[in-house]
């Protein structure tokens, strides 16, 4: 029974197989008949893409594939063709650039910044990098129609769930400011707000503001992240800054002239040639008088502060150690915690210098004012309270009795200590009406303190903090002289170590930097109380000996005649002491000429 059935089983699979039947009305062979069928039919086996006639001054890749070919495998749904195709326009484009943006470079900025939204982490680091070789040498004004597109992508990969997406996209930030940070700058109100919530939350409706959150689907910590963001915002706040120095200063100021109607007048002339310049005309966006502002302005900006500034400060709490509570006595902070302080002090010095900018358009300076009323006391309460700050050793720790082997063998956070000093001056220019309590000037004794002690022991492997240590004094010197001798904090000695550092011939990227600040103390007639200190003295009798040099330049010039004007009785015996040798210098450099 059980042999039947799989016998009847057997004959129904065999009926259900296909069968194969000949064509057409051919014979079968006559049985019987040793004959063989030796006919048979022959086809061509073709494949569609070798018959495309390649043209020979194609530009192709390594697999013969042109540009459309490989902009079309970008899309494709396997991985590995992707990352293939994105490898391969690389290397046509680090080889070809010129010819192929020429022709595709719309087709190449959307084919490869959709990339940047890829799941795999492999093929968004080369299409960053195939991005780089796109933007590199292509020129603003070229850029300029497609720059909607990458802001576009930008801001889908700074919100994409996918956290890994997330950090990419402040290596593609960067790419951006290398390239377009103008248009960044333009769309600043928008982009601002990504930062924050990359690292925060809002809060519930009853409490207003923003509390920091934690990735615990990420690889790296939570503070490594945030400092991630804050140096990519430190960045974009840069690219802001410029990009608004660079309008003043393209910005041409027209002055009107009046001609004076006479009967001899035949003609007036409607231009000049001064006033003339290029003005380009965008025509490919619209603009109206009714369209809102994509722009930081001053309203928007003190909004962000108050948004940004406390959890900046939550999260220096989250790694800053336990203060020592003594007079200068520098505090050792992990390497994590000094990142994080480079980070915090440069988008303050940055918020502070736009603040700067705006209030020069608007004539006013009520932000710089209720920017120090409502941030200075938290600023020093929680990173100037154990100022200097000193980075240990990774992977050392700073207990109590190893506190003075880990000073003496780390780094000495210079950027950090000198922008902490930059921002705390800045907030003593505000105001002059108040004097400074007990606090205050114990701080501007430490802070002078730190800056004649680095001045006295400058050395050449400090150049890359010489901006920082001249934005500190320019701002010292230049603004905050009057209210610093107004409350009893003199500054002779800063002044001196000035000068000392900048008769010292062996530095001379600090030499000209500390020069240009000096020659500025002694063009400012309103510098009464630095020009009364003996160091000051000193330095304008010596200034005679620049005459003596080969090569003077007119700044020189004009310091020396304002000072012949001010403080002629200084410098009259060593000008005529040098008096034929100064001539005999210059009959030397006229002949040499």
């Amino acid at each position: 029974m059980g042999k039947n059935h799989r016998h009847q089983k057997q004959l129904k699979s065999e009926k259900a197989k296909v069968k194969l039947k000949t064509k057409g009305t051919k014979q079968p062979l006559p049985k019987g008949l040793n004959i063989t069928d030796a006919s048979f039919k022959v086809k061509k086996i073709v494949i569609r893409e070798q018959l495309k006639q390649q043209d020979a001054t194609q530009i192709l890749s390594r697999r013969k594939l042109n540009v459309k070919d490989l902009l079309t495998r970008l899309q494709h749904y396997n991985s590995t063709v992707r990352q293939d195709a994105i490898r391969e326009l690389k290397d046509i484009l680090s080889q070809h650039a010129a010819d192929v943006l020429n022709v595709q470079l719309n087709e190449l900025l959307k084919g490869i910044a959709g990339l940047v939204l890829d799941k795999e982490k492999a093929i968004r680091r080369e299409a960053l990098k195939a991005l780089n070789l796109v933007l590199s040498p292509v020129s603003k004004d070229q850029l300029l129609p497609f720059c909607n597109i990458l802001i576009s992508y930008l801001t889908c990969a700074m919100t994409h769930i996918d956290h890994n997406i997330m950090e990419d996209s402040l290596l593609f930030l960067d790419i951006l400011i290398q390239h377009c940070n103008s248009f960044l700058a333009d769309n600043s109100q928008k982009i601002l707000l990504y930062f924050l919530d990359m690292i925060s939350k809002l809060r519930s409706q009853a409490q207003p503001g923003r509390q920091l959150t934690t990735n615990l689907n990420s690889k790296s910590t939570s503070m490594k992240w945030r400092i991630k963001v804050l140096n990519s915002l430190q960045q974009f706040l840069l690219a802001i800054v410029q990009n608004k120095k660079n309008a003043k200063a393209n910005t041409t100021v027209f002055s009107s002239k009046v001609y004076q109607v006479q009967d001899k007048n035949g003609y007036y002339p409607i231009y000049t040639p001064i006033s003339l310049q290029t003005c380009p005309i965008n025509v490919t966006t619209t603009h109206s008088y009714s369209k809102i502002n994509k722009s930081l302005d001053l309203e928007a900006l003190q909004n962000y502060i108050d948004l940004l500034m406390p959890l900046m400060f939550d999260s220096w709490i989250e790694v800053s150690p336990k203060s020592q509570n003594s007079s200068y006595v520098q505090l050792p902070i992990s390497e994590e915690a000094a990142c994080l302080l480079r980070c915090i002090t440069s988008i303050i010095q940055s918020i502070i210098e736009y603040l700067e900018l705006l209030e020069k358009d608007n004539g006013t300076v009520t932000s710089s004012t209720w920017f120090k009323s409502k941030y200075q006391n938290v600023f020093i309460k929680n990173l100037l309270q154990d100022f200097p700050y000193v980075q240990q050793k990774s992977g050392s720790r700073a207990k109590k009795s190893q506190v003075e082997i880990t000073i003496s063998s780390s780094g000495d956070c210079l950027e950090q200590n000198l922008t902490l000093s930059y921002i705390y001056i800045w907030f003593t220019t505000i105001s002059s009406n108040i004097k400074t309590d007990k606090l205050d000037q114990e701080l501007s004794l430490r802070v002078l303190q730190f800056i004649t002690d680095k001045l006295e022991k400058w050395n050449n492997n400090q150049t890359f903090a010489v901006p920082y240590l001249i934005k500190a004094l320019r701002v010292l010197f230049l603004k905050a002289n009057k209210i610093w001798y107004k409350n009893k904090v003199p500054l002779g000695d800063i002044l001196k170590s000035v000068i000392n550092g900048y008769l010292h011939k062996n530095r001379r990227d600090l030499e000209v930097q500390l020069f240009a600040i000096l020659r500025e103390i002694v063009m400012d007639h309103n510098l009464g109380l630095l020009h009364s200190e003996d160091a000051f003295k000193d330095f304008v009798k010596s200034l005679p000996a620049l005459l003596l040099e080969k090569q003077i330049y007119d700044s020189t010039i004009q310091m020396l005649n304002r000072v012949v004007l001010q403080y002629r009785q200084w410098i009259q015996k060593e000008l005529e002491k040098n008096h034929d040798a100064i001539i005999g210098m210059k009959q030397l450099c006229a002949d040499n000429t």
